[in-house]
């Protein structure tokens, strides 16, 4: 499943207020959000890693590779061609 950023968030804040339990930490997650008896909630080893990256970097690195994404999409197929248009231009002035 994948998981938003703000519940992400909330159990890297909820892990920490909890002194680093990961069962206390997805108990107050069922609590915050209304899951049904059987639906997920991230596992201990998620938990964890989320932790980590937050502590490394200060956000979750799924959130690192969102801004890429969306920085890599907001490259439009005319910026590619004109930059390539530009190369072709200056790579063509220095040819012998």
């Amino acid at each position: 499943m994948a998981w938003l950023e703000d519940l992400r968030a909330f159990i890297v804040e909820e892990f920490i207020k909890n002194g680093g339990s990961p069962v206390a930490t997805q108990r107050a997650f069922r609590i915050r959000f209304p899951l049904g008896r059987r639906e997920a909630v991230p596992d201990k080893k998620t938990i964890y890693r989320w932790v980590s990256n937050f502590r490394q970097t200060g956000q979750t690195l799924e959130a690192l590779k969102e801004a890429i994404r969306q920085e890599v999409a907001a490259v439009t197929s005319e910026v590619v061609l004109k930059v390539m248009g530009n190369y072709r231009e200056a790579t063509s002035v220095y040819q012998y």
